[in-house]
């Protein structure tokens, strides 16, 4: 029966592939303290690799919706402010037309009447082809500069929706019209010669009573018209701001799973690090003794 016979050298391997270990777990936990990262390479965790990656793609997603909400309420903002403002200016059309039917009015005055009505439909042209970051306000995805012709009025926009992808929910639910359509906030009231706010100035010029009657019936379904389309902006800006503290939760949460996945926890890490400093100089003592010196480390 053969005895089974350990060599010197067998045990010189087994404790210098001991040492390296042990040495390579104090490297690692040394590593892990200098740079604040737990990952600093995939092998460290392949699982844990795989988490990291998971949380940082949700986090650039999360970013990407937050651009989207925030470039959401800027457009509506500006689209609400300007509504606002082009209400006030049909506001005054109504105060003016009411006074011009009043029957008292001499020629001269019925002039001045009528060309601050037409002053005010230039005004309220203007501020229907407002723009947003160089692109129509009221124009939809038109690449018309802007959303009416400057000199007819016509609407030159159109009423496809501007989307913004502001959540991971699916389909419509994730999504948002921030564009506002001019075609519904001001229809043709600001065509020139035929538009309602031209043909109302006229007939003011002229003392055309029933004409005026006609005008002022068109300036309020003009502000109707503003004031529905401002709901709808305002809806949409409520939804919006929701959103914004929903996403940042959401951010929030996912910086504190990654953080517990790839940072390094350094109480944890700085008791590791004793115990393997502790562990490694006890290797080296007992392996000093083990480890026989060679022929070779005589004849130096």
């Amino acid at each position: 029966m053969s005895s089974l016979r350990i060599t010197q050298n067998s045990m010189n391997r087994t404790q210098m592939a001991g040492l390296n270990t042990s040495l390579g777990r104090l490297q690692q936990t040394q590593e892990q303290l200098t740079t604040g990262k737990r990952l600093n390479r995939p092998s460290d965790d392949p699982v844990g690799t795989v988490s990291a990656l998971r949380f940082r793609s949700e986090q650039s997603q999360l970013a990407q919706f937050g651009r989207n909400i925030a470039d959401g309420l800027d457009r509506l903002g500006m689209a609400d402010n300007t509504l606002t403002q082009t209400n006030n200016m049909t506001q005054r059309i109504r105060v003016q037309t009411v006074a011009a039917l009043n029957g008292t009015n001499g020629p001269d005055q019925l002039k001045a009447y009528a060309a601050e009505i037409r002053e005010l439909r230039a005004g309220l042209l203007q501020q229907a082809n407002s723009s947003y970051a160089g692109v129509s306000l009221f124009g939809g995805t038109s690449s018309n500069d802007v959303a009416f012709h400057t000199t007819t009025g016509s609407f030159l926009g159109n009423d496809d929706p501007v989307m913004r992808t502001i959540s991971e929910a699916a389909d419509e639910a994730g999504q948002l019209n921030v564009g506002v359509s001019g075609q519904e906030a001001f229809g043709s009231a600001l065509e020139a010669d035929t538009g309602a706010l031209d043909a109302l100035a006229t007939a003011i010029e002229n003392g055309d009573l029933d004409g005026m009657r006609a005008g002022l019936e068109a300036v309020d379904n003009l502000r109707d018209n503003i004031l529905n389309v401002q709901a709808t902006v305002g809806a949409r800006v409520n939804r919006l701001q929701g959103l914004v503290e929903l996403n940042g939760r959401q951010d929030d949460a996912s910086k504190i799973a990654l953080s517990k996945v790839e940072d390094t926890d350094f109480q944890q890490a700085a008791m590791d690090l004793g115990v393997q400093s502790a562990s490694y100089q006890a290797a080296l003592a007992a392996s000093a003794k083990v480890i026989q010196p060679s022929l070779m480390d005589f004849l130096r």
